[in-house]
């Protein structure tokens, strides 16, 4: 009996729990509140239950919402939007508050859009975004209703990148929003699938770029919009630009987005996820959705008067030994093109490009280090460079060791020097071996939490340095091409903490990069007549290594340069000549090269990283040819380009059917080519007409003067 009792109390207390939540609901369901009202004027929703979130606040109660459907999301997306429908109702006049909002739902089958719907559900601010879920009693109000009209995104100084006031809303991109495309369709490793980024006012810069590296760099706003697709785009697709890259009948395309377009008329709806805004397109852009502020180029554009053209080009790494040589490189690797089409499309744009770059001394960087022989890389290259010229004099040759060298270091891929011999006559071939680090094993962290271990062992490409002679002159000139250890590997210095940290932004093995630096102006302060330093040197304008070679103008008087410790030349501990202990060593010291592009053109880049651009290729000259200079430029056939235009298969293909490729010039690579024209030759004078000009000028100059004697004698008289 006591049992009985028992369970008759908690049961009634249960029903009576239950009763007081449904009646809570019943009361809350036949609350009505606005859209406007729901979303606020604020970053987080207003409505009760909900505090500032971290991940995924909850409304306690239902509440009825009503609005007309503007767009359907049929499919999940990812993690981030989840199947439902974007909501809007007619404007408050409030330009503080949103009037649209998404309803998060499963419940879509006979939903369309145009129709206005009355519901009940919950407000949920989830990561940042406000949605209706939990979502019941959806009822049809209207059918075939006229869209609200479309809002134009605006900014000014008092909202400037205010997004908030647009979550969930139907908008539209024009001229006037001043939205950049600043990252080009591509892979988000953010969200995992392709999609492209905008930035307000101007193209993201990375910080390193224009001011020192440091610990506390200046905020960056996050003024960014991701333009995304409602489905996860095929690979090799754009879907809402159904006529991109179509061939224009020339064997290239007119259709095409560039890093600093602006786009006019992209229409669609306002989301947010993985810490950004997000643009869900829901119409189709053509060739007048892009406005280039950049546009392509045939050739370099650079001033005239120069007759002495030097460049630089990272090649994307260009193997030739899986398909038309024997010689591997000495890791037997493949870092390239995987099949014979592959290769065809990215030789044909890379011959293509140094054919119109025209120079006549050009850098190669992530060339295949296989050698010199008819089978090689660089042998490879250069024949289909010169069978695209049809004037033998134009015709290049590439620099080969005098002693017998078969690689130049030992990585898969080297740099190499080309050159015109009707315009240089190579005098001397030289290999300046660079740092490697040998130091003890680290074990430590990475920022996804994974325990990994650090060998200690790390190595960067030897450097080719050959001296020219300049014909017509006597002037010689060292051209030092350069490959300086990557941004995205992990050396020593970067874990010794047992954490992985990059702190001032300038990614990792900077310490090895800045021993790099230092070796390779020391090793130049040793060769006579004026040099020059091109290549990729994995680092941005101000940041260490670049300082070093150039100048600390433009760098705070604390700012600690640092090199690499455990570093050795040549090999390591047993067979290599030390450089620096463990400790490394402070560099204060810079060796007066002008960073030329800069100096000329400071806005240039040559490469773009997730959602920055900036410079990592470089033209630098020793103070004597300064003044020989007529221009420099990147030239911006690559970095801007989306990938899509690639060589490569991967992320370019689905099921055969592949992204629209063109044996063009564009998207060659991912670095653009550096290209400087000099000045060297000086007109001859004809000295004998210098003499008789001299001659007659001081006779002339005497009957003058005679002729002035005689007229002040007569005036006297």
């Amino acid at each position: 009996m006591k049992k009985n009792i028992l369970a008759i109390i908690i049961g009634a207390t249960i029903s009576s729990f239950s009763f007081q939540l449904c009646a809570a609901d019943n009361q809350n369901e036949l609350k009505t509140l606005s859209i406007q009202q729901i979303q606020g004027n604020d970053e987080y929703s207003p409505v009760d239950g909900i505090d500032v979130p971290n991940k995924q606040h909850v409304s306690t109660y239902r509440y009825n919402v009503k609005g007309i459907i503007t767009a359907i999301q049929q499919h999940n997306l990812g993690k981030d939007l989840q199947q439902g429908f974007f909501m809007q109702a007619m404007t408050d006049n409030n330009p503080a508050t949103s009037d649209g909002i998404f309803v998060q739902t499963a419940a879509i089958d006979n939903l369309k859009v145009g129709q206005e719907i009355n519901l009940t559900a919950r407000v949920s601010e989830d990561y940042h975004w406000t949605k209706l879920i939990d979502v019941a009693d959806i009822q049809l109000s209207k059918v075939d209703n006229k869209l609200p009209p479309v809002t134009v995104l605006t900014f000014d100084d008092a909202n400037k990148f205010d997004l908030e006031r647009y979550e969930g809303m139907l908008v539209r991109i024009n001229e006037n929003s001043d939205l950049n495309v600043t990252k080009n369709y591509g892979f988000d490793f953010n969200s995992y699938r392709n999609n492209m980024l905008l930035s307000h006012g101007t193209v993201n810069v990375h910080p390193n770029q224009t001011q020192a590296p440091t610990t506390s760099h200046t905020y960056q706003s996050n003024d960014l919009l991701v333009i995304e697709s409602f489905t996860k785009a095929a690979n090799g697709d754009i879907p809402w630009y159904p006529t991109f890259g179509k061939d224009n009948g020339t064997g290239t395309t007119d259709n095409y987005i560039r890093i600093g377009d602006v786009v006019n008329g992209l229409e669609g709806v306002i989301g947010y996820s993985y810490g950004d805004y997000r643009f869900y397109v829901t119409n189709k852009a053509d060739t007048n959705t892009f406005i280039h502020t950049n546009d392509r180029t045939y050739a370099p554009e650079l001033k005239q008067g120069g007759d002495l053209r030097i460049a630089s080009f990272n090649v994307l790494n260009y193997f030739n030994s899986p398909f038309t040589g024997e010689t591997q490189n000495p890791l037997k690797q493949n870092r390239g093109a995987t099949t014979q089409t592959e290769f065809d499309l990215q030789s044909s744009k890379i011959a293509n490009a140094i054919v119109r770059m025209n120079a006549d001394i050009v850098g190669l960087m992530e060339i295949e280090n296989n050698g010199f022989q008819s089978d090689s890389a660089v042998n490879d290259l250069v024949t289909k460079i010169n069978d695209r010229i049809k004037d033998p004099t134009e015709h290049y040759a590439y620099v080969k060791p005098n002693n017998d060298e078969k690689f130049v270091g030992g990585d898969a891929i080297s740099s190499q020097v080309i050159y015109k011999p009707s315009k240089v006559t190579l005098e001397q071939y030289r290999i300046i071996k660079m740092p490697e680090q040998h130091a003890p094993e680290v074990k430590y962290t990475d920022e996804k939490g994974k325990q990994k271990i650090e060998s200690g062992s790390n190595h960067q490409r030897d450097t080719i340095a050959p001296t020219f002679k300049i014909k017509g002159t006597d002037k010689t000139l060292t051209i030092s091409v350069n490959h300086f250890k990557s941004k995205g590997s992990t050396c020593w210095e970067d874990v010794n903490t047992g954490k992985q940290l990059d702190a001032d932004k300038q990614g990792s093995c900077e310490n090895l990069r800045v021993a790099a630096a230092e070796h390779l102006g020391e090793v130049l302060a040793k060769i006579p007549g004026s040099k020059v330093i091109i290549g990729d040197l994995n680092s941005y304008a101000n940041e260490d290594p670049v300082i070093i070679l150039t100048n600390r103008n433009n760098v705070p008087k604390d700012h600690t340069i640092k090199a690499a410790g455990y570093t050795y030349i040549g090999g390591n501990q047993e067979t290599g000549t030390p450089l620096y202990g463990p400790e490394g060593k402070v560099i204060n010291k810079s060796y007066g090269y002008t960073n030329i592009i800069r100096q000329l053109h400071p806005d240039s880049y040559s490469f773009s990283y997730q959602n920055n651009i900036g410079t990592l290729d470089y033209i630098l000259l020793s103070p004597d040819l300064k003044s020989k200079v007529i221009d420099a430029k990147d030239w911006n056939i690559n970095a801007g380009e989306t990938t899509l235009l690639e060589y490569a298969d991967k992320n370019n293909c689905n099921k055969g059917t592949c992204s629209p490729r063109y044996k063009d010039i564009y998207r060659a690579s991912d670095h653009d080519p550096a290209v400087m024209d000099l000045k060297i030759t000086e007109p001859v004078k004809d000295e004998t007409k210098d003499k008789h000009s001299g001659g007659s000028t001081g006779l002339m100059g005497l009957i003058s003067l005679f002729g002035i004697f005689l007229l002040r004698k007569k005036n006297n008289k």
